[in-house]
């Protein structure tokens, strides 16, 4: 028999360690505490209940109430840091042992529940227990003429659930660093952790702590102004300091005083993740002092999972360094996230919003609003205008006022959509009034001038990574006003020098797709 040495026995021993401890080291998507569950269904109709099974079957039609519930086993609910349920994204309706499980914003759908607290568990049996309702028809078998249900049955694992026991190492950034609005001496910036953890926002070598919580905001005021900021996130769980986890560094850039100085305005980055990165990316290359986004970030903004998948995981970057002055769009739903994820100036609430940089005004709204002529909104807008002495004034909405595309479709010589038609109606000649300079708009995904009459250039900026569309048949009727169309993806990048404004309409690849400049207004 060969001898072994003492030094190979050494490194077996130690390899041997190392897997050891690599398998016992926790998982970081954590334990799914239902794996042995005791799984089964029952239906109701009428008040009647059917007995708990694995699967039942149905015997008439109509509205059924079904009920779900896993009889799972827990030996130390102190092993574990958060719980998190990843579900349906239909069912809401949902208990452990006995009380509700909440939802970390309401009005928001969720496939996974973050933040459950631990002390819902109890040590020994636990139980999870979902309803959902189903419509059952009744369908006549052609060949038999006999008549039977469908669906004929539920079955206690036709939805899935997974509840997992989280330790504190499982903690990461969720969302984000998202910056929001900025000035001359501060910047906004927001994240999401996907534990409750308090979040230590490090700038410049000093720090500012939020308390525990799953979304956090921060505003750090008393900078120099044009300069840049580094800084960094890190989030730890209360207790447990070998957990924290850190984002960072990044570089923020105060905003400007004097000119020169650049910004983007760029719209409608929903459905394709990989076309957003491209234009995201291209932005950040461009080095824009901030940027304007006028809505459309997301498919369906009340589905929590689509803004980290669609858009803020593919423009890390764009959302960590650039300052972030946000419109909300209709592909956004209205959605309570919105508010609280990105920051804007607070002056006539989160949607309606206007701030001064340099020489520069913009102004933001929620185009989807009432701007009825003479109406709250319409005199916002106009007392916002009267005041201001700004050589350049920039608005964002959503909704344009002139378009080539689908949206801007005629009934009766008029536009059929509402927000178009107050685009037309009211918003424009309050612009045309205080001769502003430009609309900036999305909805339609492309890139369009249009020169009305006013004086006031509208651009439908839709390029940002949302499936691209075509003009409509009748154009030239719909929009008289064109100038420019291209279907490209795109971002549009706004010099701001000494005697003129110049903006330029450039694809990822850096080509440029049309220019307008203006001199100050009077």
């Amino acid at each position: 028999m060969k001898k072994i040495s003492k030094s190979s026995l050494i490194a077996v021993i130690s390899a041997l360690t190392a897997f050891q401890t690599t398998i016992a080291a926790p998982s970081p998507s954590g334990v799914n505490l239902l794996e042995n569950a005791e799984i089964k269904v029952s239906v109701s109709k009428k008040g009647e209940s059917s007995p708990w099974k694995e699967t039942v079957r149905f015997k008439t039609e109509g509205k059924h109430k079904i009920s779900w519930q896993a009889a799972f086993s827990v030996d130390n609910p102190a092993d574990y840091a958060s719980l998190s349920l990843d579900k349906p994204t239909d069912i809401s309706d949902i208990t452990l042992n006995g009380k509700p499980v909440k939802f970390p914003i309401d009005g928001m759908i969720y496939s996974t529940v973050p933040g459950i607290p631990v002390s819902m568990l109890k040590k020994g049996t636990n139980l999870l227990q979902a309803a959902w309702s189903t419509t059952v028809k009744n369908v006549k078998n052609k060949k038999t003429a006999r008549m039977s249900c469908s669906p004929n049955s539920v079955s206690a694992t036709s939805k899935k659930f997974t509840l997992r026991g989280l330790n504190a190492s499982a903690l990461k950034f969720q969302t984000g660093p998202v910056l929001g609005y900025a000035g001359r001496d501060f910047f906004t910036v927001s994240c999401r952790v996907n534990i409750p953890a308090k979040v230590v926002l490090t700038v410049n070598k000093r720090n500012y702590v939020s308390e525990p919580a799953l979304l956090h905001n921060f505003m750090i005021e008393g900078l120099k102004t044009d300069t840049k900021q580094s800084y960094t996130m890190t989030a730890e769980v209360a207790g447990a300091p070998e957990s924290s986890v850190t984002a960072g560094p990044y570089t923020v850039k105060t905003l400007p005083k004097k000119v020169p100085f650049k910004f983007a305005v760029l719209g409608d980055s929903r459905t394709h993740p990989n076309d957003w990165k491209k234009v995201a990316d291209a932005t950040v290359k461009a080095e824009p002092a901030f940027s304007l986004f006028v809505g459309d970030m997301v498919t369906n903004g009340r589905i929590d999972k689509m803004w980290d998948d669609e858009f803020c995981s593919p423009a890390v970057d764009y959302l960590a360094t650039i300052p972030f002055f946000s419109v909300i769009g209709n592909h956004e739903g209205n959605c309570p996230l919105f508010p609280k994820l990105f920051q804007t100036p607070p002056e006539n609430g989160a949607k309606n919003w206007s701030q001064q940089v340099g020489p520069v005004l913009i102004i933001g709204i929620d185009g989807a609003m009432s701007w009825k002529a003479g109406g709250k909104l319409a005199k916002w807008l106009e007392n916002t205008l009267a005041k201001s002495k700004a050589e350049y004034i920039f608005l964002g909405s959503h909704y344009p006022a002139w378009t080539s595309g689908g949206h801007g479709t005629l009934k009766n010589g008029r536009p059929r959509e509402r927000t178009i038609k107050e685009a037309q109606d009211v918003i424009m000649p309050i612009l045309e009034k205080y001769n502003a300079t430009a609309m900036f708009a999305g909805h339609d995904h492309f890139y369009e001038r249009s020169e009305p009459e006013g004086g006031v250039t509208v651009f439908v900026t839709g390029g940002a990574g949302a499936p691209l569309r075509n003009k409509v048949k009748n154009a030239a009727k719909q929009n008289p006003h064109s100038k420019v169309f291209e279907k490209r993806l795109h971002y549009c990048l706004i010099t701001v020098g000494e005697e003129s404004c110049t903006l330029e309409a450039l694809t990822p690849e850096g080509e440029v797709l049309d220019t307008r400049t203006w001199k100050a207004r009077n």
